[in-house]
């Protein structure tokens, strides 16, 4: 299993590259809100992420026989269970906590400039379901990998008002970068041996969740590089939804 982490490890240096990090977070001359505009459009993400792991990565070992990674596994899903709610404190911080009807609220979150976000959840629950266990270990250490990665930049980054974020700064950075799963003495002491087949199913498994977040990481540019006017980009969705309503309506009636 060690191999698989030194793979994530040579994925993990590639994604550093990637132009989300170099235009955008690494761009010290924009102010943090810029840097952090795509803010919003992460949280079907993380929302969802959150049922992944309650649902999908969490499994009950009560009633079979002991699983090392499994047990790491329920481990990590519970050490992730209150993140969230600093996103949320932080949307206030960013501009980008609206009040408006839960049937707006609901049109902007799925709309197709949040989309990425919901379609990533999806396709990460596609890939865990079925797989053995290594293979979901090497997902959500893959997915570490990508967390520590996109707020060791985010760390640092001060507002216009002086302060820093909690999700999307120093203090979420601290949090992922201390969790079990990545402590020295997991992985010199409690990854068990896997065989060739076995390797080579948790490096795809690998291969693909990083490509999951190449793309979503380039949907998180665009949307921040489109959407610094989160009122705005709110007014249009919501618009842009309504404006569809007749035309459904009218495919709806013509499939009877």
């Amino acid at each position: 299993m060690q191999k698989v982490i030194d793979y994530i490890e040579e994925h993990r240096n590639s994604y550093e590259n990637h132009a989300f990090f170099t235009r955008l977070l690494a761009d010290e001359s924009l102010p943090g809100e810029r840097r952090l505009a795509w803010g919003p459009s992460v949280v079907p993400f993380i929302m969802g992420y959150s049922d992944l792991n309650k649902y999908v990565f969490r499994k009950d070992e009560s009633n079979a026989r002991p699983d090392q990674l499994q047990a790491l596994l329920n481990a990590h899903t519970y050490e992730e269970d209150f993140h969230w709610q600093w996103m949320l404190t932080d949307l206030e911080k960013l501009g980008a906590d609206s009040s408006m009807p839960l049937s707006d609220a609901t049109r902007v979150l799925w709309s197709a400039d949040f989309s990425h976000s919901r379609r990533l959840c999806l396709e990460l629950a596609a890939l865990a379901a079925g797989a053995p266990t290594y293979a979901v270990f090497a997902m959500v250490e893959s997915i570490e990998a990508v967390s520590i990665t996109i707020f060791t930049h985010c760390r640092g980054i001060a507002l216009r008002d002086g302060r820093e974020c909690e999700f999307f700064g120093t203090k979420h950075y601290m949090a992922e970068a201390s969790h079990s799963i990545k402590s020295p003495e997991v992985e010199e002491k409690s990854l068990p041996s896997l065989d060739d087949a076995q390797r080579e199913e948790a490096k795809r498994m690998v291969d693909r969740t990083f490509s999951l977040f190449d793309n979503w990481s380039g949907s998180l540019l665009r949307f921040a590089l489109e959407s610094g006017d989160h009122e705005r980009t709110y007014e249009r969705v919501i618009q842009e939804s309504k404006d569809l309503l007749p035309e459904a309506e009218a495919v709806a009636a013509a499939a009877f």
